[in-house]
């Protein structure tokens, strides 16, 4: 996958974030403060789990999703300034934000907030890696 294509696919899942942002009542605009909204959305998927019982992918599809929209903020509120972009890394098909060989995988914390609960806080996460 080239850069103009990850960027569209991106793009793709920031698009829909913003939707379903929008569902719960929440307007998302890639700030900081939007990250405490995020927590309360993903708590309610993980509260959701054991109810609903989604499938492995389905769970992905969704981790990607709010990944994105995760990452994107994090470049937009900093990180970027500091080289990091989006990327594939080899083997993998999960984006991820990468400086050289410094790795930020804002995906795979989401779906670990899904599984783990507030002990993967998305919140503390964001404002740990803008302090790098």
């Amino acid at each position: 996958m080239d850069n103009r294509e990850l960027q569209e696919q991106i793009d793709q899942l920031n698009k829909a974030a913003l939707q379903f942002a929008n569902r719960y009542g929440k307007f998302f605009f890639y700030t900081d403060s939007s990250i405490y909204d995020l927590e309360q959305i993903l708590q309610g998927y993980h509260e959701n789990l054991r109810i609903e019982k989604p499938t492995e992918n389905q769970l992905w599809s969704m981790a990607s999703i709010w990944g994105a929209y995760l990452g994107e903020t994090m470049l937009r509120n900093g990180l970027r300034d500091k080289g990091y972009a989006w990327d594939i890394v080899d083997g993998s098909s999960i984006p991820v934000l990468r400086n050289g060989t410094a790795v930020i995988t804002p995906i795979d914390k989401v779906y670990k907030r899904f599984v783990n609960g507030r002990e993967d806080s998305v919140l503390s996460f964001y404002t740990y890696m803008l302090k790098l």
